[in-house]
């Protein structure tokens, strides 16, 4: 009897529909010629969850239930660290709009940091800040836009 990896495949049905809607993304007539488009990044990366996903699911599938019993459905769900980066994903996806990128990555990183283990903050306050600081700065050189988010919109415009 096999084994059903559930939250490999969450994934590979997340990735999946990452794939189709890249393949929605709308190529700008006028960019450059090249290989690099809109939608160059977002086929990589959901290339890659795709066949990470894949894998995990087939490694999974290719284990008996002898050599690895299953404990009940509640303790794997609650410890699960995979199943956890998703919902931490979900989240800090959906945190994106409200408190922008900066603030959300910068949340996330360290939530994430410390959910998978110990990590001394001497090391991690400077890593979880300079990373999402970093990218913003190099995407505002390149001249993509990065909404500050909402909360941060509405705190500035206040009189």
């Amino acid at each position: 009897m096999t084994r059903i990896n559930y939250p490999a495949l969450v994934l590979l049905l997340f990735f999946t529909g990452y794939l189709y809607l890249a393949a929605q993304i709308p190529i700008d007539p006028w960019s450059l010629p090249g290989d690099f488009t809109a939608s160059a990044f977002p086929y990589l990366a959901g290339g890659l969850g795709f066949i990470a996903a894949l894998l995990m699911l087939l490694t999974g599938a290719f284990r008996t239930t002898e050599q690895h019993p299953q404990k009940p459905l509640e303790h794997r769900l609650h410890h699960d660290p995979i199943l956890g980066m998703i919902v931490m994903l979900v989240i800090y996806i959906s945190l994106i709009d409200v408190l922008g990128f900066v603030l959300a990555s910068i949340a996330f990183l360290i939530i994430a940091a410390r959910k998978t283990g110990p990590i001394a903050w001497r090391l991690l306050l400077p890593l979880a800040v300079g990373v999402p600081l970093v990218l913003w700065g190099l995407l505002d050189l390149m001249n993509i836009y990065i909404s500050p988010g909402r909360l941060l919109t509405i705190w500035l415009d206040r009189p």
